[in-house]
Formats: C-alpha cells, sequence, structure tokens
C-alpha cells in the first residue's frame, strides 16, 4: 500500500481520469458508457472537491468521486449525515490486484475525516466484482431502487456501526 498514493484529483489529471472512464466501458457489470460519467462529470466532481485519485508511480490507477451529490437523498439510509460514493473505478490492467479495495479504504477514512456518518452508494446488480468489493470492505445491502434505467443495490456504511465492529 506504500507504493500508492491517495490524494485529491487536479485539473491535470481530468484527461486521465476520463481515460479510466471510458476503459472500463464495456466490462461485466459495468452501467458507464462513452457519454457517461464524462469530461464535464470529472470537472464538476472536481469543482466541489469530491474527486479523488489512487496513484503508483506517477500514473493514476483508480479515481473515485465522494461527496454530497444529492441523487440518493429520496432513498431510505441508515447514516443521518452520509456522503455518497460514486463513479469508482480501477484501470482494467490493474484489476484482481486489490486496488479498489485500497481507494476504497481512503475513501472510507476521508469521508470520517469530512465529518459524514457513513457512506451511501448504488451498485449495479448486475456487477459482481463491485458487489463482491463492498461486502467484503463492510458495506451493507440496504434495499434495491430503478434509476438511470437501471436496476441497483442499494449499499451503505455506517462509521460507528464499523467502529464498533472493529472494537469487539
Amino acid at each position: 500500500m506504500d507504493d500508492y498514493i491517495f490524494q485529491p484529483a487536479g485539473c491535470d489529471d481530468i484527461p486521465e481520469i476520463v481515460n479510466l472512464y471510458n476503459s472500463l466501458v464495456g466490462t461485466p457489470g459495468c452501467t458507464w458508457n462513452f457519454d457517461y460519467p464524462s469530461k464535464e462529470t470529472a470537472e464538476s466532481d472536481l469543482s466541489s472537491h469530491s474527486l479523488y485519485v489512487l496513484k503508483k508511480d506517477g500514473k493514476i490507477v483508480a479515481a473515485a468521486s465522494v461527496g454530497e451529490f444529492n441523487e440518493l437523498g429520496h432513498l431510505s439510509w441508515t447514516p443521518e449525515n452520509p456522503c455518497e460514493l460514486a463513479r469508482i473505478g480501477v484501470f482494467r490492467a490493474m484489476h484482481n490486484q486489490g486496488i479498489g479495495t485500497i481507494i476504497l479504504q481512503h475513501i472510507i477514512k476521508t469521508a470520517m475525516e469530512k465529518g459524514f456518518d457513513g457512506i451511501r452508494m448504488l451498485v449495479s446488480k448486475t456487477n459482481p466484482a463491485a458487489l463482491a468489493l463492498y461486502e467484503k470492505n463492510g458495506f451493507a445491502r440496504c434495499g434495491e431502487t430503478y434509476m438511470f434505467d437501471i436496476d441497483f443495490y442499494c449499499y451503505e456504511m455506517k462509521f460507528n456501526d464499523r467502529s464498533r465492529n472493529k472494537d469487539s
């Protein structure tokens, strides 16, 4: 894990992040296309200080957006002040190397440091790799929804539950 640098994305990272997004189009369970997420999506996440990257040897290997996107507030969640995790991706060549877990652990720590009491997200029902990643890392399935023409599972992590589980 010491070989990786987790940091907020910068303007210069946008082309590489969009390349990462596009590299995942067509992978099993990926609901993205060449129109979403886009350069504009990445720029919006950057301007709201929600876009993060994981780098190795100066190259982006993963990216994720975590913040208050207000897309999921109408659904039922346990945390009272959660952030939303969206647009998390790992370059295809780096799959199955634990990179998803590394960036996810950094995202959880960052969300805690920002004062959120949990994380919520949607995961496509047809994305077994993502479903396994979140369950392995302590997220709980808490519902289902149909949004953006896609069937999703709702996942959440409540931080005080996570802390209690670590101490047991």
